[in-house]
């Protein structure tokens, strides 16, 4: 049986160069390629794939949006996340996206072709290096997550939008001295000395998301 590969990276080299490797094996078939996340989607839309191997950083958003829509709209397809990025954030979300494994772009020829053939017959069994211990990570990060009141919890969320102080209190029906209250408590609490400081908490701890340019976002 040939196992059918679609393939979305934006970087032509990486892509072809996949592309090549595929196609020197007797079982796999190289059936699509795309260079952009919105390519990718119209690509696995029209069906006929086994496995998707999808790049994370792309020009127009996260291939991790591609995976988890491609999870949902095809639950048998393998998901095989090719990133740069060796982080536990990555790796964590590409679990959470539902794909079937992340694989370093720094890992060797045996072991892309592993995880393509491993996810075209266990879709759903994710496997990634480091897996347990980013786990372990995550466990230990959230018995350690601080505990924000709801008014907290605004207060944070407005100084991630850049509001001014006068700005949250205008927004929340509050005098400007109750807002820093607020401000002072967050800050404590997330152990943090700034604006920026508290930020960059917020994201470590999980209260905001980052997005793909590295900003911060609600969740």
């Amino acid at each position: 049986m040939t196992i059918r590969v679609v393939i979305v990276d934006d970087h032509n080299l990486v892509r072809e160069g996949i592309a090549r490797l595929i196609s020197s094996e007797p079982d796999l078939e190289v059936v699509g390629e795309a260079s952009s996340l919105a390519e990718g989607h119209a690509l696995v839309a029209e069906g006929g794939a086994d496995v998707l191997v999808v790049d994370v950083s792309m020009p127009d958003g996260s291939g991790l949006v591609l995976a988890r829509s491609a999870r949902l709209a095809f639950p048998a397809m393998g998901i095989v996340v090719l990133t740069m990025h060796n982080d536990d954030d990555t790796l964590l979300e590409a679990l959470d996206a539902g794909a079937s494994a992340l694989v370093l772009k720094s890992s060797t020829s045996d072991d892309v072709l592993e995880a393509i053939r491993r996810t075209a017959t266990a879709p759903d069994a994710f496997t990634a290096t480091g897996l347990a211990a980013a786990l372990r990570r995550r466990s230990t990060l959230a018995a350690a997550k601080p505990i924000l009141t709801p008014r907290e919890t605004e207060v944070l969320m407005r100084l991630v939008d850049g509001d001014s102080v006068a700005l949250v209190a205008r927004q929340l029906f509050m005098s400007e001295s109750t807002v820093k209250t607020h401000v002072g408590k967050v800050y404590e609490k997330l152990g943090a000395h700034n604006r920026a400081s508290a930020i960059m908490a917020a994201v470590r701890l999980g209260f905001v998301k980052s997005t793909v340019d590295g900003s911060p976002s609600r969740p």
